[in-house]
């Protein structure tokens, strides 16, 4: 297995524990528990049983609620922007909404946990892509695992490129993150941005390709319609409107949009039609206090634990107007702050999590056109959603209707992991007002944005010099 200076990847035998731990209700296809490791690549079984390691450790957890990996960063990252507040929370997810030092700094724990869990993630998929080609199997399925190792490890490339480098369009000259294609490679210095983009379409299209006709058992794994909806929003981050467009267009074909009904039940439930990509929960496999369910102070968790700390801004939740299903907004009169309901776990406490919806594709599709001057077929997309949402129609044109849509992301998107990672792409600040209890300011294209390579890796790497760290603060 590869070892990545910092990053220490899961051994085969790992690998085994948790494909053998995942429930049958999810994740099994066709497990292999018993393969030894030396003979693990020599069978498709083998290289499925990686894979659903994989899978399972993107959606590992730990005590700690901020650097559990993606159910949290979503979390956080939501938490770091203008709309979500943390109120009360025993120093709980402060590095995220009061913007402390630890945040970013390269020796600070967020920073060296992000890197951690996506090389992780990346050397996993490096190893069934270096060895699947010579296993002997029927192609079609050789094809779907190595579409969802290719997708696995662009999108977490992608979520690397942003955390440690400014948005592409002000920064694709500049330098990124290692890039590894193959397994056992360590110590590689920053490649360029515009290098790391070119080779997470690649593989993204790739698997576009490969899963063509693959028909995935569950939606905790990657198909063709996800691979599309996750290259939809690097095109929408690259600048590319006219592939960002066809391409989120493409991805939601046959996920229908949630009914009113739908989506006031709680953002629990998998099966729902609108719903891509999520991460299940089981009775055996639960997720504990990571969730969105166990943070927003919305009191409808009964007796099972909950944070109790996540409230809306005041002047976001009036953005909704009274007839949009998506208001779910009430005064918390003890903190005299705005909670929602958006988030509510299922009866068993086993509430299922969102990580791709189709909502998201027609609101990249709306944005790209209307930032390549295609009003019309801008709005009819846009009202798709917000007819859906009972919202009012945004009849706007030119810069004024793109920033229209881009209040409609965080009005339909918020606590799902997005608002950071928009903040960055459309070089807007932090900038809080109303009722918010912490109002840094953090001005567009601020180093503050930007995570510091981890020291762990600095000292490790001889490739990567003092003088290559990106600066703490400041402005690009």
């Amino acid at each position: 297995m590869m070892k990545n200076k910092l990053t220490i990847l899961f051994s085969i035998s790992a690998l085994l524990v948790l494909a053998s731990g995942c429930s049958k209700d999810f994740l099994e296809t066709n497990p292999s528990t018993q393969v030894s490791d030396q003979n693990l690549f020599k069978t498709l079984d083998g290289a499925q049983t990686v894979l659903n390691g994989t899978y399972r450790y993107l959606r590992s957890r730990s005590t700690d609620v901020e650097t559990s990996g993606i159910i949290s960063f979503q979390n956080g990252f939501d938490a770091a922007a203008n709309d979500i507040i943390v109120y009360e929370s025993q120093g709980y997810m402060q590095q995220y909404y009061g913007h402390l030092l630890a945040e970013t700094r390269a020796d600070g724990g967020l920073t060296g946990g992000i890197w951690n869990y996506f090389y992780t993630i990346i050397g996993n998929a490096n190893n069934i892509l270096s060895n699947l080609d010579q296993i002997p199997g029927a192609q079609n399925r050789k094809d779907a695992i190595k579409g969802q190792a290719q997708a696995l490890r662009a999108w977490s490339y992608f979520y690397l490129v942003r955390f440690y480098m400014h948005t592409y369009s002000i920064a694709k000259d500049m330098p990124g993150v290692p890039y590894y294609s193959e397994p056992g490679t360590i110590g590689k210095g920053r490649e360029k941005i515009s290098v790391i983009y070119e080779n997470i379409v690649k593989d993204l299209t790739e698997a576009i390709n490969l899963l063509g006709s693959y028909s995935r058992q569950y939606k905790t794994q990657i198909n063709q319609r996800v691979a599309q909806g996750i290259l939809a929003e690097v095109y929408l981050t690259m600048e590319d409107w006219g592939n960002a467009a066809t391409t989120a267009n493409t991805a939601r074909t046959g996920f229908n949009l949630m009914t009113a009904t739908e989506y006031r039940s709680g953002f629990n439930n998998w099966g729902l039609s609108e719903w891509m990509w999520a991460q299940h929960q089981t009775t055996d496999q639960l997720f504990g206090n990571i969730t969105s369910f166990t943070l927003w102070a919305n009191r409808t968790r009964g007796t099972q634990w909950t944070y109790d700390f996540y409230f809306v801004n005041d002047k976001f939740k009036d953005q909704f107007a009274a007839t949009d299903v998506r208001s779910q907004f009430w005064l918390r009169t003890d903190r005299n702050l705005w909670t929602s309901d958006k988030f509510r776990d299922n009866s068993s406490y086993t509430g299922d999590v969102i990580m791709m919806r189709a909502a998201e594709m027609y609101l990249i599709e709306a944005e790209a056109l209307a930032r390549s001057g295609q009003d019309g077929k801008a709005k009819d997309i846009l009202w798709m959603l917000q007819d859906r949402r009972s919202a009012v129609r945004s009849i706007s044109s030119g810069q004024a209707l793109i920033e229209e849509i881009l209040v409609e992301r965080r009005k339909e998107l918020y606590g799902e992991g997005f608002a950071w990672f928009d903040l960055l792409r459309t070089l807007k600040p932090v900038q809080r007002t109303g009722d918010h209890t912490q109002k840094p300011v953090i001005p567009s294209r601020s180093w503050r944005f930007i995570f510091q390579i981890p020291t762990a890796e600095l000292n490790t790497n001889n490739s990567i010099k003092p003088g290559d760290q990106n600066k703490f603060d400041g402005i690009y």
